[in-house]
Order: C-alpha cells, then sequence, then structure tokens
C-alpha cells in the first residue's frame, strides 16, 4: 500500500510540474506577442511620420515658389501700371508744357510792347501758377546751356563751328527748344547746337605757303 501511495504522490507532483510550466508557457506567448504588436505599430507610426514630415516639406517648398512667383507677378502688375500712368502723365504734362512757352512767348511779346503793368503782372502771375503746378508733379528743366552734349537729354539740330583752341568740342552753345525730365524720365529732349572745332587742312596751308615763296 505504501508503495501505491509512493506511485500516486510521485503522479501527482508529475502533473503538478506539467501543469506550471502549461500555465507559464500560456503566461508567456501573449507578453511576446504584444511586444512584436507595440514594435509594429511603432514602426507603422515612425514610418507614416516620415511620409506626412516629407510630404509637409515638399509642400511648403511649393508654396513658397508660388509665393514668391505671386511677388514678382504683383511687381509687374505694379510695374506696367505705374508706367502707364506716366505715359498719361506725360501726354498731359507735355501740353501744359506746349501752353507755357506759348505763354512765355506772349509775355515777352507784351513785355516789348509796353503793355499795362497791371496785365503784364497778371500774366506772371499765372506763369507762376503753372510752374508751381509742373515742379509739385515732378516736372523739371533739362540744364543744357554750356554743359557737355548728352544724348539721354539732348538731341542735336545744328553746330556751331570754331577754330578756338580754348573752346571744348561738344559743348552745348545755343538752346533752340527747352527739354524737360519727368521724374527724371525724358519727357523730351532738349533741341541744341553743339561746339565744333575746324579742322584746318595742313596741306594746303603748306602749299599756300609754298606757293607765297
Amino acid at each position: 500500500m505504501e508503495k501505491e501511495k509512493d506511485v500516486d504522490y510521485s503522479l501527482m507532483e508529475s502533473n503538478i510540474s506539467k501543469s506550471d510550466t502549461s500555465v507559464s508557457s500560456q503566461h508567456s506567448s501573449p507578453d511576446d506577442s504584444d511586444d512584436n504588436a507595440i514594435i509594429n505599430e511603432l514602426e507603422k507610426t515612425k514610418t507614416e511620420l516620415e511620409h506626412y514630415h516629407k510630404l509637409y516639406d515638399e509642400t511648403f517648398s511649393k508654396l513658397k515658389y508660388s509665393l514668391a512667383d505671386f511677388d514678382n507677378f504683383r511687381k509687374n502688375i505694379e510695374r506696367q501700371n505705374s508706367l502707364k500712368v506716366l505715359s498719361i502723365k506725360a501726354d498731359l504734362f507735355s501740353a501744359i508744357i506746349n501752353i507755357r512757352e506759348d505763354f512765355i512767348r506772349a509775355l515777352d511779346l507784351i513785355e516789348h510792347n509796353k503793355v499795362d503793368d497791371g496785365v503784364f503782372e497778371g500774366l506772371k502771375n499765372i506763369l507762376k501758377t503753372i510752374d508751381s503746378f509742373l515742379e509739385k508733379e515732378g516736372i523739371k528743366e533739362i540744364e543744357s546751356l554750356s554743359k557737355v552734349f548728352d544724348p539721354n537729354v539732348h538731341e542735336i539740330i545744328g553746330f556751331s563751328y570754331h577754330d578756338n583752341d580754348n573752346i571744348e568740342e561738344n559743348i552745348v552753345t545755343k538752346e533752340i527748344r527747352k527739354g524737360y525730365l519727368l521724374n527724371d524720365r525724358v519727357l523730351r529732349p532738349s533741341l541744341v547746337e553743339v561746339s565744333k572745332k575746324i579742322v584746318k587742312n595742313n596741306d594746303s596751308v603748306n602749299n599756300t605757303k609754298g606757293d607765297e615763296i
């Protein structure tokens, strides 16, 4: 009987150890699967983050270039509008300048014919008002007399010939029609005469001397 009890006890211990092993295996297996799931989820999240980060960089870059293009477009439109406004103003001020010059000629005529002083002073005040208006709008006269010829603001319509070594060439000696600037742009060029030195023919001079001898 004691032997049978010993066998039974050994069988019970064997079963208990097996049950412990199965229990431990049941506990360890879910932990491993959970860890793998967490790792996979982290990898997936990391991949998605990298994807969206790259997408953000690309979108931001495109947006930056689009803003730059829009800014250039805006500046071009503003420049074109400014040029249109300047062109319209140029046409208007050209007409006013022509009126001004006719007015000046009329004043000169009146002054030399000794018209009433009150009338003359009144006309001079009108001229001052015109000049003040033009100055406020950025109209300036081009200084030409005694200046070096500048093709950007001067237009030659004749020459003043001389043989004086003290007089330089290409100096404006006479202003036929006054020129004007509008905001430092040429509204109309000055019509001028420019100094030109007479070139002597040395051969003819030498021949003349030879004939005289």
